[in-house]
């Protein structure tokens, strides 16, 4: 898959802000999914499919670690 330069962009400035990984998934996700003027319908699609079977898991994982935390708080 190629990285158009406005993505590489959006990618960097969301590592340089030290954001959690699973936000920025998440928030690169729906840019590009919302984004109809910039990327083509199929590609968007097909980059919105790719990035959520990396949300996928860590989203779980987050859950996980949530629950978990709440139990050792009882």
């Amino acid at each position: 898959m190629i990285i158009t330069p406005q993505e590489e962009n959006m990618i960097k400035a969301f590592r340089e802000a030290a954001l959690p990984p699973l936000f920025v998934l998440i928030r690169i996700r729906n840019e590009i999914s919302s984004d109809t003027i910039n990327v083509e319908e199929s590609r968007r699609d097909d980059v919105v499919k790719i990035l959520e079977q990396y949300i996928a898991p860590l989203w779980e994982d987050y859950h996980k670690g949530k629950k978990s935390q709440t139990q050792e708080g009882l």
